[in-house]
């Protein structure tokens, strides 16, 4: 995805630099991370380093700056920003229309990577801001509208991979539930993610994912629709595994497998057949 930095969501709208690094850069520092190298380009405009972070200090003073070692948070973004001031800057090959007005909020954007990102995958990664904390942010090209995807935070830029399809439900799924109750770094290859082969049945699935990581311990055990249970393994299917198996339903036919440690079920296979069960 061609990823514009929104140099609008810098304004100088911080009090102090403190601010800025404990309230901004957390946020941003999780999108970076989450990048695909291969797949994702970050761009910015030319002047971007002229962005104010606070009335008096601009985004450079704090990269380049004494200020930079005294917050992690700045270390970090630094290290993820590598290129901040080195290619690719969009303004290289131009596709917003001089003869048209872009609009946002009544204002005219044009010049903007807000305005580019309307020619381009229309995507943008903004700082916090009053006026960029919607996921979509409507743009108008003289009449005609898009939607922009704003990235602010971690699970909406796993959201619009998700529906651009640029990554699989199984990485998804890896990302999007990793510190909850779910864990996925165990599951089959054979047995595994390989198994969900449509949008619908990603869908069925993640639905109930998001169930299960939702529901504390004490409803999951008495919920009569994941009916979560042990699973005798008298064929010896996980003979490997020194823990006690259990299983949970995804829907009237399809089921999850894994064992709970520590208060995370790590899952091991799916059942999409009803074999196991059976």
């Amino acid at each position: 995805m061609e990823i514009l930095i929104n140099e609008l969501s810098l304004c100088g709208q911080y009090s102090t630099v403190d601010e800025f690094a404990e309230q901004a850069l957390p946020e941003i520092i999780s999108i970076l991370k989450s990048f695909k190298q291969d797949k994702d380009l970050l761009f910015k405009k030319d002047d971007f380093y002229s962005s104010k972070i606070t009335k008096d200090i601009t985004i450079y003073e704090i990269m380049v700056g004494v200020i930079s070692r005294k917050y992690d948070e700045i270390k970090k973004f630094k290290s993820l920003l590598a290129t901040l001031f080195e290619e690719p800057y969009w303004e290289r090959e131009i596709r917003q229309s001089a003869d048209s007005k872009y609009i946002f909020n009544n204002i005219d954007v044009w010049g903007s990577s807000l305005a580019e990102s309307y020619e381009r995958d229309k995507i943008v990664l903004s700082f916090k801001h009053n006026d960029f904390r919607s996921r979509i942010l409507p743009v108008y090209k003289d009449t005609i509208v898009k939607e922009i995807d704003n990235l602010f935070d971690k699970s909406h830029y796993l959201e619009v991979c998700r529906e651009r399809r640029i990554i699989s439900f199984e990485d998804y799924c890896v990302e999007k539930f990793k510190g909850n109750k779910l864990d996925f770094t165990q599951v089959s290859s054979r047995d595994g993610f390989n198994l969900i082969s449509n949008i619908t049945n990603e869908q069925i699935f993640l639905d109930g994912f998001r169930k299960f990581s939702e529901l504390s311990w004490q409803q999951i055990v008495v919920d009569d629709g994941l009916d979560y249970k042990p699973y005798p393994d008298n064929d010896n299917v996980f003979k490997a595994v020194p823990y006690k198996i259990h299983k949970f339903r995804i829907s009237q036919k399809y089921r999850c497998f894994g064992y709970t440690a520590n208060g995370v079920f790590y899952v091991l296979r799916f059942d999409l057949e009803h074999k196991l069960s059976d």
